[in-house]
């Protein structure tokens, strides 16, 4: 009777360990029988309702499996066109998944399954559509931002998981205001020239881009040029650039004013595009590009190598905080 006893608690003991088991804690290959489904419902910052226009959004399922020892690796060869913003998936076995959703201005493609390459930290999305073509100039162009959220979750057989995802902004702005081009200089000002030196045109699939900014992958340099004309010479308006770029530091980047004076051809400025306080010339530091920030910088007859940068959640009052006034152009 004793040995009977015995064998009950260690039974209920195991019984009760296995119940506290941590049920986000993926196994590699671990299933449950019958099939299991899932809906969901996304928005963007630009829309609390669904996606922003001129928008599209896809999901990415990912999953671990058994014959892939090695627990970084995740296979993913699918991947679904949200549409609107809702959508079910059926049929689907009762495991554990890694969700990727993002959503992407057009243009922009969203990486598809390679026929034999389904390793889902490989997948890449080329923003560089955006960066060569984007109009710079025009403060209400389209939604150009790339959102994202990455979610891990268990799907039980026999039910529906339903949930609402909210996308954030992994991409930044930066605002170029060189103010009143007729107040800054003294001659007529023809061009003007920024370059963004060695920036990221791509960035990887999977989440942590905002933490890592490795995860956004440098390649060639970009100069984006304005030519100036009378009126926008003569103009009491600021002169603005609007860029949507890939988080990054700015290392060697610069602005080259072109303007009239006493040689045939003109003479041409460089300022090195680094933010620092005026009247000082050691006070300088690098400009960054943040996600779901934008960086103003202002040039206001300051000297050569001077500009003053806010970092604000697009209102312009707080660093790093998402505000209701920049809502994708809506």
């Amino acid at each position: 009777m004793k040995q009977k006893l015995t064998y009950l608690c260690t039974l209920a003991a195991l019984l009760t360990a296995t119940a506290c088991t941590h049920d986000d804690a993926p196994a590699p290959g671990g299933t449950t029988e019958g099939t299991a489904s899932a809906a969901f419902h996304i928005q963007t910052r630009a829309d609390g309702t669904g996606i922003g226009q001129n928008q599209h959004a896809y999901l990415y399922l990912a999953e671990r499996l058994p014959q892939l020892p090695d627990d970084e690796k995740l296979y993913c060869d699918k991947r679904y066109n949200v549409g609107n913003g809702a959508y079910l998936i059926e049929n689907l076995t009762a495991q554990w998944y890694k969700m990727a959703f993002i959503c992407l201005p057009e243009g922009v493609e969203a990486p598809e399954p390679a026929e034999s390459n389904h390793e889902f930290n490989d997948y890449v999305i080329d923003y560089s559509p955006v960066l060569i073509n984007q109009d710079a100039q025009n403060p209400n162009k389209k939604d150009l931002a790339i959102y994202r959220q990455v979610i891990d979750r268990w799907l039980l057989p026999d039910e529906t998981l339903r949930e609402d995802v909210t996308l954030t902004r992994i991409t930044g702005q930066l605002v170029l205001d060189m103010g009143i081009l007729k107040d800054q200089f003294p001659g007529t000002v023809s061009n003007i020239t920024v370059n963004l030196g060695k920036m990221p045109q791509k960035v990887y699939l999977h989440d942590n881009v905002d933490e890592y900014p490795d995860d956004a992958i440098m390649t060639n340099s970009l100069s984006y040029s304005f030519d100036i004309s009378q009126e926008t010479w003569e103009s009491n308006d600021h002169f603005r650039v609007y860029l949507d770029l890939l988080p990054y530091d700015l290392t060697d980047a610069t602005v080259k004013v072109k303007h009239e004076d006493e040689t045939e051809d003109g003479a041409t400025i460089e300022f090195p595009l680094v933010s620092g306080t005026h009247g000082s010339d050691v006070n300088t530091a690098q400009i960054e590009i943040k996600a779901n920030t934008r960086t103003t910088v202002y040039f206001r007859g300051m000297e050569d190598t001077e500009f003053e940068v806010r970092y604000a959640g697009f209102d312009n009052l707080s660093i790093d905080v998402d505000g209701d006034d920049w809502n994708g152009w809506n």
